[in-house]
């Protein structure tokens, strides 16, 4: 009985461990714009490298297989920030597009079309691009952010 439970915890954790870092690593980075780099970093984890080299701002990274992010933030907080999140499909990848164009218009964005694969985002403080576009060097799909924030 007590194997059981033990071995029960055990899977539980590592199950945890192993699915923790992917659910976290969404490229949902426009949440981020205005948010300090203790958040993000609460958010996100530990950053593969971090840029204090000016005073004034400070920028992390985050990559792995299939992503990449970067934050820029100074003393108020982030001001821009980029994700790139890779598909080995199209159809993979136009739903992760679908996804986050509907998470945005539920929560109040505006959305612009500016093609098929390519739309402009914003509201309030906050504006962004979100593209769907093959990479034809590694013959993969990927989704990229650009998210600015903006006074207006």
């Amino acid at each position: 009985m007590k194997a059981t439970r033990l071995i029960t915890i055990i899977l539980l954790i590592l199950l945890f461990i192993f699915l923790s870092p992917s659910s976290a690593q969404n490229i949902n980075v426009h949440e981020m714009i205005g948010e300090k780099i203790s958040t993000v970093i609460s958010k996100y984890g530990k950053p593969a490298h971090r840029d204090k080299s000016n005073p004034a701002m400070e920028c992390i990274f985050y990559k792995s297989k299939s992503h990449q992010l970067v934050f820029v933030a100074n003393k108020k907080g982030v001001f821009q920030a980029e994700g790139c999140k890779r598909f080995t499909n199209k159809r993979t990848a136009e739903k992760e597009l679908r996804k986050i164009i509907t998470a945005c218009n539920r929560k109040g964005y505006s959305t612009d079309t500016v093609n098929v694969s390519e739309f402009n985002i914003h509201k309030k403080g906050v504006r962004f691009n979100v593209m769907l576009m093959e990479n034809n060097f590694s013959k993969k799909y990927e989704v990229k952010i650009k998210a600015n924030k903006y006074e207006g």
